[in-house]
């Protein structure tokens, strides 16, 4: 039977489409979209050129082809020229290939050179130019030109690139029942079929030129091409290689070439855009099924529940180490014995081995922790942002079931002032250490105790080591880090100075840094196992989670600290659960993220997350017993995490679905700087697969889009917060504020 899975035009808001530009005047902002990196901010001449610095040894345009011709290319530019400097000379690289090679003056001036059309097949392509030199700004312009404003090394300025030149064609569009593909453009369909399918249409009208070109490709299989006329049957079929393991990621790219100078039959009329319109069109998928046989899939194996004492609800424990990477720790393969208490706790707890933060920041990620849903949904993005009342926190719905609850936090993002005290009977916050942290708590378990001894409670305790700065107490300084003599070292001015280039870094600075750092988590860990022996000793065995909310970053992608990207060192973090009275440790390999931690503890409380969550319920992956411990538990391990942020003008965005993770910065006016990463074969994520699998990376993108699109269907608008001068002196002291 044939049934039909994707409507084209309903799925086009997630479709992809490229466009010819025969001009791209730089220094626009319609410009942005083409550049691909190392260019500096747009910038207008005294003449009213707009323009735009070339910064560092290469930098890039994207081109897209409609259709393969031989290419003319004219660019205006000029030479940055710094006293006694040699002439300027620039290549220009296509796809790679040297295609031409000019010197450059010090005023604009036109150059002209032609690609083959052997290279200038249809599709997408990056045109690189690397001058031979490149220098500092100096104080005066040179002659006649406006000083360049940008302090890092430039090497020419460039003011428009015209691509064969002709008009820029107008947006692909999806409406109604109609899809819209102009001349000189594409639509990109990323799909995952399970099955060979048929693309249909109800009608096909040319505007100009002959036909549609259908490109249909598949990850591991040569691509296929046709050109659909209007005289063609309505029916195209898109194949699967019968040797395919598994779904492969896949393509549809339906393309509207230039208009053909001659082929005078259906030209557009006077006025009219040249292009292809598709009526109702829709992919179909032939399934060879019996009749009356329903297709089910299949059961994801036992996941009940581990069984839990609805008798008496377990108190509860969460212990969220500020700033904290996984790889720091002792249970996830770090040698240095910094952490024997979380170490011996992981022991008889279940591990979640690939835990990801949802964001790169203090005050978002907690946000997620207790109110189970994303940055993109509670809002808060800025520093300036609280956490709205209209959630229901973890805190207020463990409230509701009987609990006694408390909230001791170090840091000066999560405060009353930016909402965080909403369902705590008590709530402190104050610039202290995590010993302080310590002793409060456990006088509030004290008064609880002496009040209502059988109450259950539920306690938060944030603490900020191993957060920057990194002053660890004696005597973890002299154990872990007595090589490290410098005081100024690892301070948060210290850290920014690193990262702006204003000190020079080196690997000696880098490993003290690691020193301090692991001394500060050292000193966490001691004052948690401490304080767990005093539970003991007062008879109190809660249920306990450790987890991080965000991790640190060491140089590996050239920045330290935090909020800066969404990369592993600062994503990945710690998560153990163990259950009051558990005896056995188990790892678990799934995903998991922290909007899951409030639907897990409130059915570990006994009650029910009920709808409006981003996170799953974990407690099924804490049975040994159930095959989704051993990686069976197919509902949870293929599920799309997502994470974002927006400081420092920096918006980004990840996806995480099984063993790949996504990566995408979101700058606005700029087509998205896009890295895929294999979490399993590479979890350092230095390789990056962007472009070495298109298909995959296109189906990652049209997932994370999607994901943006439900989170902002019922965002909320966070509170905006006044920061009072203390606030704000306690934040610059977390590095948040300069």
């Amino acid at each position: 039977m044939t049934v039909e899975v994707v409507d084209l035009v309903s799925e086009f808001q997630y479709a992809e489409t490229a466009v010819e530009r025969p001009v791209i005047d730089l220094g626009t902002a319609e410009a942005a979209r083409s550049l691909v990196g190392g260019w500096s901010w747009n910038e207008t001449d005294p003449a009213g050129n707009t323009f735009v610095w070339a910064v560092g040894p290469r930098s890039g345009i994207g081109v897209y082809l409609a259709s393969a011709r031989e290419l003319e290319v004219r660019m205006t530019c000029r030479a940055y020229r710094y006293p006694g400097a040699p002439a300027q000379r620039l290549a220009v690289l296509w796809d790679g290939k040297e295609v031409a090679d000019f010197e450059l003056s010090v005023r604009l001036a036109e150059h002209r050179f032609t690609v083959p059309a052997s290279l200038a097949m249809a599709g997408n392509h990056r045109v690189e130019f690397v001058p031979t030199y490149f220098g500092r700004p100096a104080d005066e312009a040179a002659e006649g030109a406006a000083a360049p404003r940008h302090p890092r090394k430039l090497s020419f300025a460039c003011d428009r690139i015209e691509v064969g030149g002709g008009p820029t064609p107008g947006a692909a569009r999806g409406e109604a029942d109609t899809l819209w593909i102009p001349a000189a453009s594409e639509v990109s369909f990323f799909l995952e079929p399970a099955h060979d399918l048929e693309l249909q249409w109800q009608d096909l009208s040319p505007r100009g030129g002959s036909g549609l070109e259908v490109v249909w490709e598949v990850e591991g299989a040569a691509p296929a091409s046709s050109i659909v006329t209007r005289e063609a049957e309505p029916v195209a079929l898109l194949s699967l290689p019968a040797d395919r393991g598994g779904v492969p990621p896949a393509r549809l790219t339906l393309r509207a070439s230039t208009l053909r100078q001659d082929d005078p039959g259906g030209r557009p009329r006077s006025g009219d855009e040249a292009g292809i319109v598709l009526r109702s069109p829709r992919l179909m998928v032939r399934a060879r099924v019996s009749p009356g046989t329903a297709v089910e899939a299949s059961a994801p194996g036992d996941q009940t529940a581990p069984a839990l004492d609805e008798a008496k609800p377990t108190s509860i424990l969460l212990w969220i180490v500020d700033t904290l990477r996984v790889d720091r720790l002792g249970f996830h393969g770090h040698q240095r014995p910094v952490s024997p208490n979380f170490d011996a706790l992981a022991e008889r707890s279940t591990v979640f081995e690939r835990a990801v933060a949802q964001s790169s920041w203090t005050r978002p990620t907690v946000a997620t922790l207790l109110t189970g849903v994303g940055p993109e949904r509670h809002g808060i993005r800025e520093l300036n942002h609280g956490l709205d009342g209209s959630f229901a926190t973890l805190p207020e719905r463990l409230r509701e079931l009987g609990y006694a609850t408390a909230g001791f936090s170090a840091n000066a993002n999560v405060t009353g002032d930016t909402g965080f005290e909403q369902g705590f009977d008590r709530f402190e916050y104050d610039a202290v250490d995590v010993d302080t942290l310590a002793a409060w708590a456990l006088d509030w378990l004290d008064d609880v105790a002496a009040e209502t001894p059988d109450r259950p409670f539920f306690l938060m305790v944030l603490s900020v080591e191993p957060h920057a700065s990194f002053d660890p107490a004696e005597p973890f300084r002299e154990r872990f880090a007595a090589g490290v003599q410098d005081r100024g070292l690892g301070t948060v001015e210290h850290m920014r100075a690193l990262s702006n280039r204003r000190i020079p870094s080196t690997p000696e600075v880098v490993d003290q840094l690691f020193l301090l750092y692991d001394a500060e988590i050292a000193w966490n860990d001691h004052v948690f196992g401490e304080f767990r022996r005093e539970l003991d000793s007062r008879g109190r065995n809660p249920s306990i989670v450790v987890v991080s909310d965000h991790g640190e970053a060491f140089e590996e992608r050239g920045v330290f600290g935090h909020a800066w990207d969404l990369h592993r060192e600062v994503l990945d973090i710690p998560f153990l659960i163990h259950l009051s009275g558990q005896g056995e440790g188990r790892r678990v390999s799934v995903p998991v993220q922290q909007a899951d931690l409030l639907p897990t503890l409130i059915e570990i409380a006994g009650g029910e997350a009920g709808p409006g969550i981003d996170g799953d319920s974990l407690l099924p992956l804490l049975d040994a017993g159930s095959a989704a411990t051993a990686g069976g538990f197919e509902g949870l391990s293929d599920r799309l995490l997502l994470s974002t942020m927006d400081t420092f003008r920096r918006p980004a965005a990840s996806l995480v679905r099984g063993r790949y993770k996504l990566i995408e910065l979101r700058r606005p006016g700029h087509v998205p700087s896009r890295q895929l990463f294999d979490r399993t074969a590479d979890p350092e994520e230095l390789h990056d697969l962007a472009a070495e699998r298109p298909l995959l990376l296109g189906v990652m993108a049209r997932h994370l889009r999607e994901q943006l699109d439900l989170a902002a269907g019922s965002a909320v608008d966070a509170v905006n917060v006044e920061l009072d001068e203390d606030t704000r002196r306690r934040l610059q002291a977390l590095g948040y504020i300069e």
